[in-house]
């Protein structure tokens, strides 16, 4: 080998030298940098040269970069990462629940509540004397506006969780729009565009793909022009050709929903942000909310059946206590509506919703929401009334097949509460009015129903009943808290895999600066030798 083959070999050394200390530099650089995976410089010998049968090293051939990358463990916080998200939904949503529950500080009903019942023990110790009577009609206006406050705060906080929906909706589109675009520079420069090839964006795209997976649970691929496809549902938000937005309605109850391309995608997402937020407000919407209107729609059943039938001081009866309750209807319908909606047997109001479907222009079913149960069927004729469980409802228009009408007297049982009477004479404490003004007979059975199970609340006392409500509220909210700390658990663990394989020691990469330092220095040195030697074969 002649003396120019030195100097190719002293070249190789340094370039590959340069190579090496400018990974580890970078390395070094983004040590603290998410998602950064760590690169190695792969050191190939040149091909040798024969001489005189003899092959001969030529130094350092191509240096190849390694991405220190395991798909496994990027597969595995992918979905640590949906079910954290969806934790984390679940926690913000009802812990915020559990605070407007919370009795420990006094801010729930329990109170109020029984201050209200031991108002009518002391009316019944006192039938003649009007101050337990006022005390009486003082304390159910400070129940019915506790629980005005509280079904005010629940609806407050399904508010924020619909406007979340709305911000983790453009969040997606954000990252799934990032996501499109890295495809569009991964492929072209793995497609042999330059001679680089796309490890970095990789690292970025993967970074993009966790933070997704935070925010909405999705399935994924990567096709042979190394291009990520992203599917909800199996629909796709990302493919080979461009990104597809998610977007959000509002429909006739007041909730956010997702659609893509035109259709109602809610309930493909059980995971991340996105489906925990459908989750909870699903979850607040059919339990807590739904108990507490519940338990007030049966307070002033139950108390104005009684109080009706008694007399006051005046001698008058036939008073409702409370409000008297009214039935609330929502149409999902085009062409029919709910010309009237009343109670027309207190005693036979089950305290149930109700969806009145028609299964095609003539004939309808009803059915109880809560219990999904068939109630009853029958012919429609416009106008006509039916009636079920205590309530009249009369449908005019033209409903059509798959049309729905919502029937409730639960929807607006806290918001139309108030105390019905103004005149403390006509507290109804007597049972007749012959017996009037020491009789306490009809107080005492208010106060006996207060003490006895309600067959609405499922046999629970008034008290009893919120107190499940508030038991079932600390229950899913602790199991909401519980999840979140083991998924946030669990998903350190597996950063602290992938940091194993693809994180920066400093330690190490200080050792691989000083060797390639040493080898860079050693390549310049055979070149200068190699000048040396040069200069003195000129010289000769």
């Amino acid at each position: 080998m002649s003396l120019f083959g030195l100097l190719d070999i002293g070249k190789s050394a340094i370039f590959a030298s340069q190579t090496a200390l400018n990974a580890i530099s970078n390395n070094i650089a983004n040590v603290n940098t998410p998602g950064y995976s760590r690169h190695e410089a792969i050191l190939k010998i040149a091909n040798p040269v024969q001489i005189d049968g003899n092959e001969i090293g030529r130094g350092i051939g191509d240096v190849d970069l390694r991405r220190h990358h395991d798909k496994f463990i990027h597969l595995q916080l992918i979905g640590q990462n949906q079910s954290y998200g969806r934790s984390y939904a679940l926690d913000r949503g009802l812990s915020h629940v559990e605070q407007i529950f919370n009795e420990a500080l006094d801010l729930g009903l329990a109170t109020p509540l029984k201050e209200y019942l031991d108002s009518w023990q002391d009316v019944s110790n006192n039938p003649e004397d009007q101050a337990p009577r006022t005390a009486l009609l003082e304390k159910a206006r400070a129940l019915v506006q506790t629980a005005r406050q509280m079904e005010s705060s629940i609806t407050d906080n399904l508010k924020q969780i619909n406007s979340d929906i709305n911000t983790v909706v453009s969040d997606i589109n954000a990252l799934t729009s990032n996501i499109a675009s890295l495809n569009d520079k991964i492929a072209g420069l793995e497609a042999g565009l330059t001679s680089e090839d796309a490890s970095y964006l990789r690292d970025e795209r993967d970074r993009q793909m966790i933070a997704l997976a935070e925010l909405m649970d999705y399935t994924w691929y990567e096709d042979r022009n190394n291009r990520v496809s992203i599917l909800a549902g199996g629909k796709s938000l990302v493919n080979d050709q461009n990104a597809y937005a998610l977007s959000t309605q509002v429909d006739l109850d007041g909730k956010n929903n997702v659609y893509l391309r035109g259709r109602d995608v809610s309930s493909v997402f059980q995971k991340g942000q996105l489906g925990g937020l459908i989750s909870v407000r699903e979850d607040i919407e059919d339990n807590s909310l739904h108990d507490l209107r519940k338990l007030m729609a049966s307070i002033t059943k139950e108390t104005n059946m009684l109080h009706s039938t008694g007399y006051g001081l005046d001698s008058t009866t036939n008073n409702d206590f409370f409000s008297a309750l009214q039935i609330s209807t929502r149409e999902y319908s085009s062409a029919g509506f709910v010309a009237s909606s009343t109670v027309n047997d207190y005693s036979a109001l089950t305290l149930d919703e109700y969806d009145i479907n028609f299964t095609n222009a003539a004939n309808y079913e009803i059915y109880n929401r809560q219990s999904g149960a068939l109630v009853t069927s029958g012919a429609y004729t416009a106008g006509n009334t039916i009636s079920f469980d205590g309530i009249d409802v009369v449908i005019d228009g033209a409903p059509a097949a798959s049309d729905s009408f919502l029937v409730s007297p639960l929807r607006g049982a806290i918001r139309n509460m108030n105390v019905a009477l103004t005149d403390t004479l006509k507290v109804a404490a007597s049972s007749s009015n012959a017996s009037l003004p020491g009789d306490n007979t009809k107080a005492l059975e208010i106060i006996q129903l207060h003490q006895n199970g309600v067959s609405d609340l499922n046999t629970s006392t008034f008290e009893g009943y919120y107190q499940g409500i508030v038991s079932d509220v600390a229950i899913t909210s602790r199991a909401a808290q519980d999840s979140l700390t083991y998924d946030d658990n669990l998903r350190f663990e597996l950063e602290k895999k992938r940091d194993a394989v693809s994180g920066v020691n400093l330690d190490e990469e200080a050792a691989k600066l000083l060797q390639f330092q040493h080898m860079y220095e050693a390549g310049a040195r055979i070149l200068r030798v190699t000048d040396e030697l040069m200069e003195t074969i000129i010289n000769l």
